[in-house]
């Protein structure tokens, strides 16, 4: 079949896929879940996720947070080590897909996490490990970091500077290191040194500083207590919205680089300016942190440890030229193809052209930026440790905005101490309650 014959093809089979009702359910499934609707959530994205569609992937990820909040850590597990597995196979990468991505647009194509999803994959490993206590969040952490730095020397290999600046490693890996090694009540040492590299991650991460002098003096807790950490999902993280942007300088070259115009035919890219696009948006949430009482006596609010949403904002800035450069690529796919299609028909001149302008516009107006993303990481990731007494403590959280002012009902659960131990909760604070994860 022609390639201008191949195109109209695609462009009506992706057109009658149904892609428009998937979203509306993704958006429903989203909403429920920071309504606290968890199981509507769930029903909602396990019929995406389960079927053959090219959103299924991006959908299971956001069904894997929706089993972390309803208290599902070992179902979610299970749910991002295959993601994680299958994002990493090559032999799942689809041709034919990456094919009709250029002629069509890149909703067609198998679901490629970000960088930061693919980061994010490895660190909701390692805190829901860290729920069920199988022994393998520090590992799972370290991967996070390690793909944190693999994704710094590809972009550094591509001439962007200062990647070490855009990717810089997280103060997750370092600080549950510290956490686990503080907790054998022996490798203070280890623990010290993990905080200590906190501290310069995250220089606002106030409690680092109290974490190393409590390992400084060898005291994990007083005696008859042991230690209650709440890791909080806070806020509403990164999703991608359709924007249109004008084809840089760069983007050009760099698509000059990865594609090979027809011999002869000559590059003409009509409309640059109307080049669609995805782009990073962090929508607004009233939530800054979570405010924690036992039994009416005031422990504290969560701290920032990991910042999604900046995470996310600044490694897509970072690497726009590409993307910019991929959507430049596809309209030149489409006119060259157009081109050679009025070539076997017999136009000729005036009329060649015309016939060309006027179907590669037309096909461009079909396209649309792939928005496909993992839509229900938190905006960040914020810890408090507090030392209570061994025994069985009711656990109020409420939900705060930046000023301190509570924001809806609390929320209470009640939490069992050991003498000596950890113990982990998870919170869900997307907007204005804290559900618990369990």
């Amino acid at each position: 079949m022609p390639l201008g014959r191949a195109i109209v093809v695609l462009l009506l089979v992706c057109g009658l896929g149904g892609c428009r009702s998937l979203t509306h359910g993704v958006e429903r499934a989203r909403g429920a879940y920071h309504l606290g609707r968890f199981d509507a959530a769930h029903a909602e994205l396990t019929k995406i996720a389960d079927g053959r569609t090219p959103r299924a992937p991006a959908a299971a990820l956001d069904l894997a947070m929706v089993e972390i909040a309803s208290g599902k850590a070992e179902q979610a597990i299970k749910r991002l080590r295959k993601l994680r597995d299958d994002f990493e196979d090559p032999s799942l990468t689809a041709p034919v897909g990456d094919l009709a991505s250029l002629i069509a647009d890149d909703n067609v194509r198998q679901y490629r996490p970000s960088g930061y999803e693919q980061v994010m994959i490895r660190s909701m490993l390692a805190l829901s490990s860290l729920a069920v206590g199988d022994g393998d969040a520090d590992s799972y952490a370290l991967q996070a970091q390690m793909f944190q730095q693999d994704l710094a020397r590809q972009a550094e290999s591509r001439g962007l500077k200062l990647s070490q600046d855009v990717y810089q490693p997280l103060a997750l890996a370092p600080y549950l290191r510290g956490v686990l090694r503080e907790s054998t009540m022996r490798d203070y040492d280890d623990a010290i040194r993990a905080y200590e590299q906190v501290t310069h991650l995250r220089p606002s991460f106030a409690p680092a500083a109290l974490d190393i002098q409590r390992c400084v003096n060898g005291i994990h807790s007083p005696p008859d207590h042991g230690a209650l950490y709440v890791i909080a999902l806070v806020g509403r993280g990164p999703v991608l919205d359709e924007v249109s942007a004008e084809a840089t300088t760069t983007a050009l070259q760099i698509a000059s680089q990865v594609y090979s115009i027809a011999e002869h035919e000559r590059w003409m890219l009509p409309n640059l300016v109307s080049i669609k696009v995805p782009e990073v948006r962090i929508p607004y949430s009233p939530a800054a942190a979570v405010s924690l009482d036992s039994s009416g006596v005031w422990l504290g609010a969560t701290q920032p440890l990991v910042d999604v949403g900046e995470m996310a904002v600044r490694q897509s800035e970072a690497e726009m030229p590409w993307t910019l450069a991929r959507a430049v690529a596809r309209r030149v796919a489409k006119e060259v193809a157009v081109s050679q299609t009025a070539k076997a028909a017999g136009l000729t001149g005036g009329g060649r052209e015309i016939a060309r302008f006027a179907s590669v516009n037309l096909i461009s107006l079909g396209e649309h930026a792939d928005t496909r993303c993992w839509g229900l990481l938190p905006r960040e990731v914020q810890v408090l440790r507090a030392e209570l007494p061994v025994g069985t403590h009711q656990l109020g959280m409420r939900v705060v905005d930046a000023s301190g002012r509570a924001l809806g009902v609390q929320s209470k659960t009640d939490v069992r101490i050991e003498n000596g131990r950890n113990t982990y909760v998870t919170v869900v604070a997307s907007d204005r309650e804290a559900f618990v994860a369990r």
